[in-house]
């Protein structure tokens, strides 16, 4: 028999035809030379296309500090999620003031209070309404004020449905420049349905040690009987039990911008996606330093914090008294209590990305003060 191999690093592939199949070089004619030809050129390519998506982004053995290695920086857009890839900016350009921005809510890490800022900012935000007030059986996109003038402006559509995104797809959300800002809880699907290359946009996002948010999570959905996933079982049972038995939530940060859907496994080639797509297109926040999260996302909505209203609203939020919406006081879970180890199990990869958003956090200020010194200029 003939073999091909193809060898490239730690890489082989192994190709074997039966002399019955190739016949000697001598006995080919003319067509048939060129026809194996094509079909080496194409298992060739094959091989080494293989090879190529078989690159790890960044080999489970490199530490943090290793990841601006010299392969990555000669393929600074590998291993980005094609969502963000493909309709948002990178970190690297600065805002453009066309651009509508898409804040990705995780529930219980400050979404509900970041949104009641850009409310009070006058920013015109598209994200879920109650039925009584919504509008979203309007044939057309319409901006309003539905609690009066105090109550901030919307755009008639849902945000926290695949339906609602879809019916506001088809309406032309992103490209009527009617909303400053999408909270969504489901990046990858509004990233990709919403946004296109012609319209661009800028991604925003606040972030929680995991543990900590389902915790929060576990105590507060036992008593808000106001929201749609309300579960007054839960009050009955220690977090202990929950973390063992009804939580469902396992790396479901990792899963979202991988696009890994929620009861499958995420993996670590997840992770790396997660992480890649975290460094070249969000702009991240801190749920513990919000006040440095959110001066970082004014200067990147190029907000005027000159104007007394605006001024006023930044004093209710992070002056004396500081106002939180949303919140639920109760017992912090320990870290290596019974509840968090099973939490922390259930979320390792989760928690990894926490610790690079940790290091994100920490590398993107010099970026963002960047961008304020452009403004001025």
């Amino acid at each position: 028999s003939l073999t091909i191999c193809y060898n490239m690093g730690d890489t082989s592939s192994t190709m074997e035809a039966s002399a019955a199949t190739i016949s000697p070089p001598r006995r080919l004619t003319i067509k048939k030379r060129a026809a194996l030809g094509l079909l080496a050129s194409i298992l060739g390519f094959a091989t080494f296309q293989n090879y190529y998506n078989s690159i790890s982004l960044v080999d489970d053995s490199l530490s943090q500090r290793q990841l601006s290695s010299s392969w990555i920086e000669r393929h600074p857009e590998r291993g980005v999620s094609a969502w963000a890839r493909n309709n948002f900016r990178p970190l690297s350009s600065a805002p453009d003031e066309k651009e509508t921005v898409l804040f990705w809510h995780i529930p219980k890490s400050g979404g509900t209070t970041a949104k009641s800022i850009y409310r009070c900012l006058d920013q015109t935000i598209a994200s879920r309404l109650p039925p009584s007030v919504s509008r979203t059986n309007d044939k057309e996109l319409v901006e309003f004020k539905p609690y009066g003038q105090r109550g901030g402006t919307y755009v008639n559509v849902d945000m926290t449905t695949r339906s609602g995104m879809l019916r506001a797809e088809k309406m032309g959300l992103v490209a009527s420049g009617k909303a400053d800002m999408l909270f969504a809880m489901d990046p990858s699907f509004a990233g990709e349905h919403l946004y296109d290359k012609e319209h661009k946009g800028r991604i925003l996002g606040l972030f929680r040690h995991p543990v900590d948010r389902l915790a929060s999570k576990f105590y507060y959905l036992q008593k808000a009987d106001w929201e749609q996933s309300y579960r007054p079982e839960w009050a009955d049972m220690s977090i202990l039990e929950w973390a063992e038995k009804h939580n469902k939530e396992s790396n479901v940060m990792v899963k979202k911008l991988a696009g890994v859907k929620f009861h499958d496994t995420a993996t670590e080639a997840a992770l790396r996606v997660a992480m890649r797509t975290l460094e070249k297109r969000f702009v991240v926040g801190l749920t513990e330093n919000m006040k440095e999260s959110i001066r970082r996302f004014n200067i990147v909505m190029n907000i005027d914090l000159t104007s007394n209203r605006n001024q006023n609203c930044m004093r209710k939020f992070f002056g004396h008294g500081t106002l939180k919406t949303n919140s639920n006081p109760h017992a912090k879970l320990e870290p290596g209590s019974p509840a968090w180890d099973v939490l922390a199990q259930d979320n390792a990869l989760d928690i990894q990305l926490y610790e690079y958003i940790l290091v994100l956090f920490d590398q993107q200020g010099e970026v963002i003060n960047s961008y304020a010194r452009g403004i001025s200029q």
